[in-house]
């Protein structure tokens, strides 16, 4: 029973699963309190009623340069009517917290936007504004868990629950997300199987469609450390553009299945291979799992602001997966159903690749660059990407599911515009696609500059082939930094400072930058050498050569797109 008067909702717009997940979280806990809530995505949000809302709660996630997530575009248009009147949401109160990466110039300015347009819309802001990042050691939830804190208490402040009423538990049974029909007996205790048709569960809204593997061939060299896969898939008449990306959701390795398998056979729970799962959404509750008292205090520990590092040295540090978890916890692990087994495992999220082929050249087909990634912590015990080591195993003639998506890049129309683009390792992937769309125009090579960086040409360098020849006949412009090939390290940034006066003659004419790489140091490094560049041949102040490179951010002349 509820005792407030009160309805909140709970809303989401989310690039990648992250703001959906605190928005359920946000959710769960609300019932604590005995709120009314919804939660659904920002364009599901009915809007035509939005003056009647009590309160919002908004988990926004940033995108490429500033831009809004795909599911509140359609919510995002809506506020930006000029007929709304100012005092449209008077009588609404809003929390927004942001969810971003601090390695791009325009951290969560989608969050920010968002937060300022509703108050001069009249909303009344609950708390400040949360400023997620992914760079963060213990990542969004850093900043997360005191705003999460923190609304709690301001919502019963100015929602005060009766006398003599106090919130519920923190351990609530969970609320699941699915209703579970299946033939497998961690079913057997369960009263709540519905005879119900399954359904595909996705926040995809593009149409899909299958590709086959072509070729997935290996393209540094065998001895070095960094496995780098050119994969060619078959499309069939799929129209994409330069900085177009490809979305796929992987699959889980076979012997990672049989690993997880194993440790639910060790503590009692045997999962049949043939079991069949359909689901459906629901909203009732199933029981905790029952744990050992050992245990339960080491969860307790873990959801205090005094345990946050503990947790992030159990979790954060060693990349501790959920097998590892389980077998962490075995008395837990031993009384899980399958509606709490599905409930704490997230959903594989889909990966997005950019494009590394153009539709105009490379006919019905479509490449990807990937790095597969494999690194050790101090488990000692290897860990493996998901979605690069399931790629890495596919084999010419397998077919995977996926489907297209605009990317960040927006790359100029006019040829006589220069284009410079930055992307060292697997960050060159979406200028490829360009460089190979524009292969077949007049341009002037010096229009199209590439600077691509990677640690020896002979091991890792994965311009040697259409690109370099490209560059060889003139149509391009390749500049490449080997790091490791002489006694001082030279990366991309170096290269720019090196052809100063190119970039710098590139930059008068108006030039569009492009930057994609890792999120780490190089996006800074190389602002800096384009600052530099301003200073030493525009002749530019420190702080002139700063505004021009801003001036250059906000007219999307200069472009990032990064990743940790």
């Amino acid at each position: 029973m509820s005792f407030q008067n009160k309805t909140i909702s709970i809303l989401y717009g989310s690039q990648t699963g992250n703001a959906q997940d605190l928005a359920e979280r946000i959710w769960r806990e609300s019932k604590r309190f005995y709120f009314q809530s919804r939660v659904g995505t920002l364009d599901d949000y009915d809007v035509a009623h939005i003056t009647e809302a009590n309160c919002l709660i908004i988990v926004c996630s940033t995108t490429g340069q500033g831009e809004e997530p795909d599911n509140m575009k359609k919510f995002w248009k809506f506020l930006l009517r000029k007929s709304l009147p100012t005092n449209l949401l008077r009588d609404v109160r809003v929390a927004v917290l942001g969810l971003g990466d601090s390695s791009y110039v325009k951290f969560n300015f989608a969050a920010k936007r968002l937060q300022k347009r509703l108050i001069n819309l009249g909303a009344e802001p609950l708390i400040p504004i949360g400023l997620g990042d992914d760079q963060h050691d213990l990542g969004y939830d850093a900043a997360a868990d005191p705003w999460i804190d923190n609304l709690w208490s301001k919502l019963l402040e100015v929602y005060p629950l009766p006398k003599n009423v106090t919130p519920l538990s923190r351990n609530l049974p969970i609320i699941p997300r699915w209703n579970i029909v299946s033939n497998s007996p961690l079913l057997e205790n369960s009263n709540r199987i519905n005879k119900v048709p399954s359904i595909y569960y996705s926040t995809r809204t593009s149409t899909q469609f299958y590709t086959t593997v072509l070729t997935n061939t290996r393209i540094t060299d065998a001895d070095h450390f960094q496995d780098v896969r050119l994969i060619k898939l078959q499309t069939d008449h799929q129209e994409y553009s330069p900085g177009d990306l490809l979305v796929l959701r992987p699959k889980n390795l076979q012997w990672k299945i049989e690993e997880f398998k194993e440790i639910l056979k060790d503590n009692g729970v045997v999962i049949p291979d043939e079991t069949v799962i359909n689901l459906i959404e629901n909203d009732q509750n199933v029981p905790v799992p029952e744990v050992l008292k050992a245990e339960e205090e080491r969860f307790s520990e873990f959801t205090t602001a005094e345990g946050q590092q503990e947790m992030y040295s159990y979790t954060n540090r060693p990349r501790r997966n959920i097998v590892e978890v389980l077998g962490d916890f075995p008395h837990a692990t031993k009384n899980l159903t399958l509606q709490t087994l599905l409930e704490i495992i997230p959903a594989i999220k889909p990966r997005e690749f950019s494009i590394a082929s153009s539709f105009k050249v490379h006919k019905d087909e479509v490449h990807l660059l990937v790095a597969v990634v494999k690194f050790k912590t101090n488990l000692h015990k290897e860990r493996f990407g998901l979605c690069s080591n399931f790629l890495a195993e596919l084999a010419p003639g397998e077919k995977i599911l996926a489907w297209l998506k605009p990317g960040c890049f927006k790359f100029p129309k006019d040829l006589n515009v220069p284009v410079i683009m930055v992307g060292p390792g697997t960050g060159v992937a979406p200028f490829r696609n360009f460089i190979y769309e524009m292969s077949g125009t007049n341009r002037n090579p010096e229009n199209i500059i590439l600077l691509y960086g990677c640690r020896y040409k002979s091991r890792d360098c994965l311009v040697t082939d259409d690109v370099d020849k490209l560059h060889q006949e003139k149509k391009i412009t390749l500049i490449c930094a080997y790091s490791r090939e002489q006694d001082h390290k030279v990366y991309v940034q170096d290269k720019i400072v090196e052809h100063q006066e190119l970039i710098w003659s590139a930059l008068e004419k108006k030039a569009y930058i492009f930057v994609a790489g890792n999120s780490k140091n190089m996006p800074q490094a190389v602002r800096d050498a384009f600052i530099n560049v301003c200073e030493t041949c525009g002749k530019l102040s420190q702080d002139e050569a700063v505004m021009y490179i801003d001036k250059m951010e906000k007219q999307g002349r200069y472009q990032t797109e990064c990743w940790s």
